[in-house]
């Protein structure tokens, strides 16, 4: 059997003592301007992304266990962004990355195998390397446990990870979230979530699951008691750099000693050449504001968890 996901992705956190995956979200008319050719047509601005993001993966290889490749990102350029981002998948692996596909699907149990042999199941076809497939997938539980359920399973029998979204970022879905009286919405998926992953046939070595949480840091109170709440569920934490959440909101999302979450920042750091402190100190060279970002936010998450 496989190497269990969270054995993997624990010992990956340590090797590079940081709890932190970077997003690539990239968005062509963010890019640097050498990237951006006056007059570009589809088959440019995908050429573009992928050569932006493939810089990207580059310059944090060395500093992080893992990438986040944002599906929607890519889709938005049709079959070529959606090409290119498999090919990002590859790239991120043999950089020696866990690779954590943000697709965030979530439909009825005979949609969700499809949408599992698509994203997280071993391929089934010899032309398709094994390399294209991420480690894990977000996932939207809202359509119950046959939603979810062929991912499991998948990621069980070969050694991948899913992270159930549980309580979003965006303080717009606050609105549904936390919904409820006596138990909010988001309580109610996170029990949902305990019952799906803390069996102890999908426990690793390390005692985390398989199935894991997108958890984003709130309040202290609320976000220590979800922790509480799934003590073997790791924890994928939106919502630090950009969206405003700090380092020091983040530190309920681990467990006391340190280990069970692992914090996302996208745009804070691809984007850092778009910072004053960053392009003063290195101009035109985005892949060094890129990298100085990268390691500041390594910093900082890791003095908080204790590393």
């Amino acid at each position: 059997m496989a190497e269990h996901f969270a054995d993997r992705l624990t010992a990956a956190i340590r090797a590079r003592q940081a709890p932190v995956v970077v997003g690539l979200d990239p968005v062509y008319e963010r890019l640097p301007s050498s990237l951006r050719p006056a007059g570009v047509g589809l088959s440019a601005a995908v050429t573009a992304v992928e050569s932006f993001s493939r810089g990207v993966i580059d310059v944090v290889a060395a500093l992080v266990p893992a990438v986040k490749i944002n599906s929607g990102f890519f889709e938005a350029l049709y079959e070529g962004g959606v090409a290119a981002y498999y090919r990002l998948v590859t790239h991120a692996h043999d950089r020696g990355l866990l690779v954590i596909g943000d697709v965030k699907r979530g439909d009825i149990g005979s949609t969700a195998r499809l949408y599992a042999r698509g994203h997280l199941d071993q391929p089934a076809f010899d032309e398709v390397e094994p390399t294209r497939i991420p480690d894990a997938v977000t996932l939207a539980g809202y359509l119950g446990e046959n939603a979810v359920r062929p991912f499991i399973d998948i990621a069980r029998a070969q050694g991948r990870g899913v992270f159930v979204l549980v309580r979003p970022s965006d303080p717009g879905a606050d609105l549904v979230h936390d919904f409820g009286d006596a138990t909010r919405f988001y309580q109610h998926m996170a029990a949902l979530v305990r019952e799906w992953g803390e069996r102890d046939e999908l426990i690793g070595k390390c005692g985390l699951s398989c199935v894991g949480a997108v958890v984003a840091p709130k309040d202290a109170d609320s976000t220590r008691a979800l922790r509480d709440a799934l003590p073997r569920t790791p924890f994928l934490v939106p919502g630090y750099g950009a969206q405003g959440a700090t380092a020091a909101a983040c530190r309920p999302c681990f467990r006391d000693d340190g280990s069970g979450a692992i914090v996302n920042a996208s745009r804070s750091v691809i984007y850092a050449y778009e910072k004053p402190a960053y392009a003063e100190r290195f101009g035109e060279d985005w892949r060094a504001g890129v990298q100085q970002a990268c390691r500041d936010f390594v910093s900082d998450v890791a003095q908080v968890a204790g590393m």
